[in-house]
């Protein structure tokens, strides 16, 4: 099979989430921020065939990982894949009111503006739509002088103890991704 372009998660951290969604028995899956699709194409292809995938992401707000993105969501559907691709700002009422639309979903993914706001924003906006919400960066250890460019970790520490959860943390300042349970 062809691929899309690559993850940007760790191997060992996507290969447990993708474990755990298959463990909990999960047939939709809603993607915040996929960029280039690799994380939303390695956890389609682990689902049933037939599974709705939705992804939500910037129109062009990363350049060149939209038409790969596009080319993604195609090639799921032609695996058998109910997959849908909605583009805008995941903070806008209508983007949010199109992925409500094809809702609720066993799973949600929130992966895209990693500033405090807008982490909050997805959370409130896209949580409810989920049984399952998972976060990538939680374990992102901040580059000396730019202690803001991800606010993950602090937005994930504030919430995880109010509901069942697990975590991948690898050694080392790697992402992480937390999961919790509504």
């Amino acid at each position: 099979m062809e691929t899309c372009v690559k993850k940007l998660q760790r191997e060992e951290e996507i290969a447990w989430f993708v474990n755990l969604l298959s463990r909990e028995n999960v047939r939709s899956y809603l993607e915040i921020g996929s960029k280039f699709g690799g994380s939303l194409e390695r956890v389609a292809m682990a689902l049933r065939a037939g599974s709705r995938i939705v992804s939500v992401d910037m129109p062009g707000g990363t350049g060149a990982s939209r038409p790969h993105l596009e080319a993604c969501v195609e090639r799921l559907k032609g695996h058998g894949y109910d997959a849908h691709l909605i583009l805008g700002d995941s903070t806008a009422p209508e983007i949010i009111a199109q992925a409500a639309a094809l809702g609720p979903f066993d799973a949600v993914f929130i992966d895209a503006n990693h500033l405090l706001p807008y982490v909050t924003k997805d959370w409130e906006n896209y949580g409810p739509l989920g049984r399952i919400v998972a976060f990538h960066d939680i374990a992102y250890v901040p580059k000396p002088g730019n202690p803001k460019e991800i606010e993950v970790p602090q937005f994930w520490n504030s919430i995880k103890g109010g509901y069942r959860f697990e975590e991948c943390k690898l050694d080392g300042p790697h992402n992480g991704i937390g999961v919790l349970w509504r």
